[in-house]
């Protein structure tokens, strides 16, 4: 068991991302609590502007390793986590932020022997190079916020596990979340003991929601944006966005400091947002016990999904299905596989109908501002949120 120093740490893996991850940091530290920690784990083998400004800018709650060598994402989030010594542990990405609100959530969790809260994506922010395949440059600066109500609920994890497992683990929303959420130190450290690490697979967000839905512990669902996810041209979400989150599994750029990578014949082999969602799933569910979830995944929609959105890819998504038919997975012969299609194909046109209706970028949601950066960005859901929430928790 860690020995605990703040009640928050906020971990920041990061990788010659300096043009990011600074105003990140900066957006942290501005928030005036000696209860947070910062924990940045760099790898750069760049220019390293990061490393040169963490000297330049001591604080007693940033806690900044540069860590010369590559690692995969996986593996730098794993040494990023195991400095954090908060009660409560958020991890974020290097473009993210997270409201000065923690604090107090953090607070109330404890207050109420919560080790898991997780809040609802209300809050947004898009860096000024994001750029989407359908409205171009239309989200640029933008920092998004929808209504929320600060109603708490309570799930169980593991029946909401099995939801994620019959859609293929596309999506962490109905699970317990580390990355954009607080989860007890405690948890973590019994993940850690019984195996050694924390994350599995490509996905260190997806795997930490399964890894800790195997808990079997309940988690809380807060309506209220105490983080706020950002999405950068330079980031894998902006990757997906413009339509180029996709590749060869030995040349991707994300794939490729992976060493020794294991990767099933039954999941398609190539690089997308599909399929590292469910490697990174799968390679949890094996590397934690859960092999009666296992036998829960839904194969069937995985390669529904791959066929659908990477045509180019359908050759390679065949071979996926062919394997698990061989290896004697249920529910993948090609019927499976087409009624899963018409539910993907439907749910396509719905969300494409719902657009029609809300034609706009902002989707209904509020622009609170456009700013330059998450540090702003962060300052002005902050100042948004003081003047909506009059009541603590």
């Amino acid at each position: 068991m860690v020995d605990v120093d703040y009640l928050v740490s906020v971990v920041v893996p990061t990788h010659n991302r300096s043009q990011y991850a600074i105003y990140c940091i900066e957006s942290l530290l501005d928030i005036q609590s000696e209860l947070l920690q910062v924990v940045v784990h760099d790898t750069s083998n760049d220019g390293c502007e990061l490393a040169q400004w963490a000297k330049d800018n001591l604080d007693r709650r940033l806690t900044y390793v540069h860590w010369k060598d590559r690692l995969s994402m996986t593996e730098n989030h794993e040494r990023a986590m195991s400095l954090a010594t908060g009660e409560y542990i958020c991890l974020i990405g290097d473009d993210d932020s997270v409201s000065e609100r923690i604090i107090e959530v953090a607070a109330f969790a404890k207050s109420k022997g919560i080790k898991m809260i997780t809040p609802k994506v209300k809050a947004l922010y898009y860096w000024p190079d994001f750029r989407t395949k359908m409205y171009g440059a239309a989200h640029a600066g933008r920092v998004y916020l929808s209504a929320f109500n600060q109603k708490i609920e309570y799930m169980g994890s593991l029946s909401n596990l099995d939801a994620a497992l019959h859609s293929a683990c596309q999506g962490t929303d109905a699970l317990p979340k580390l990355y954009h959420g607080l989860v007890h130190q405690s948890l973590i450290s019994k993940l850690r003991d019984s195996n050694g690490q924390v994350f599995f697979g490509t996905s260190p967000d997806m795997s930490a929601s399964v890894g800790l839905s195997l808990l079997g512990h309940e988690y809380a669902l807060i309506d209220l944006p105490f983080t706020i996810p950002g999405g950068a041209g330079g980031s894998n979400s902006g990757r997906s966005a413009a339509g180029k989150h996709k590749g060869d599994l030995k040349s991707d750029p994300h794939i490729a400091p992976f060493k020794n990578l294991e990767w099933p014949e039954i999941i398609p082999h190539f690089f997308s947002v599909e399929t590292v969602w469910a490697h990174a799933a799968w390679a949890t569910l094996n590397g934690v016990g859960g092999t009666e979830q296992i036998k829960k995944f839904n194969l069937a929609r995985l390669y529904a999904l791959c066929a659908w959105g990477h045509k180019d890819y359908i050759s390679t998504t065949r071979l996926a299905r062919l394997a698990a038919v061989q290896q004697g997975y249920p529910k993948v012969g090609r019927w499976d596989v087409c009624k899963e299609l018409l539910i993907v194909i439907f749910k396509h046109v719905i969300a494409r109908f719902k657009r029609l209706l809300k034609p706009s970028a902002s989707n209904g949601r509020e622009v609170l501002a456009v700013v330059p950066d998450v540090r702003l960005a962060r300052q002005c859901l902050d100042k948004n949120l003081r003047n909506r929430i009059k009541n603590s928790l």
